[in-house]
């Protein structure tokens, strides 16, 4: 039971997030959106630090396990190539708000960037590989795009540009 419960915080916290942003995000809307009482959410969240925790750990193991999906397997099973196919057309997707604005807020605490540092390391290319890395560099930008330009991508150019990148995957 306590796992549903769990969960179901978590998905609320989720489209708090995506509606109203992380300043939105309080035990008060929380219980509300969730159908809990404030206890029920404090009991598995005893503090914000550890939600926004809770919320990081969930995001990213959604990612992960995406990742494996597009991929056909787990990281380690894996060549950089096919690896960094599977980040590129996840990536190609437009990013989801709550995603986006958790990952920018973990740039501000260890722990939550340790979180998505993890999946990082597992299915991301090093700097060093430069080929390899300026293809990452293409991903999160098709990944951000239609939050930082004025005008969003059309499915079309979408799809051209991630073709065109999927080419540029070092063998």
């Amino acid at each position: 039971m306590r796992h549903s419960k769990r969960g179901r915080i978590l998905a609320a916290a989720v489209d708090i997030v995506a509606a109203d942003g992380l300043e939105g995000l309080s035990y008060e809307t929380l219980a509300d959106t969730a159908g809990l009482s404030k206890s029920g959410v404090i009991y598995h969240f005893p503090s914000r630090h550890e939600l926004l925790l809770g919320v990081h750990r969930h995001l990213a193991a959604a990612w992960e396990e995406e990742l494996e999906e597009i991929a056909g397997g787990r990281a380690e099973d894996l060549t950089a190539g096919e690896r960094l196919r599977a980040v590129l057309l996840s990536m190609g997707r437009n990013a989801d708000l709550p995603e986006l604005l958790m990952i920018l807020d973990s740039r501000h605490d260890g722990e939550y960037r340790a979180v998505w540092e993890g999946v990082d390391r597992r299915w991301m290319p090093e700097p060093s590989s430069t080929e390899a890395y300026l293809v990452q560099l293409l991903a999160y930008g098709l990944w951000a795009h239609d939050h930082v330009h004025h005008a969003p991508l059309s499915a079309e150019d979408r799809e051209r540009l991630i073709s065109a990148a999927l080419a540029r995957i070092p063998t």
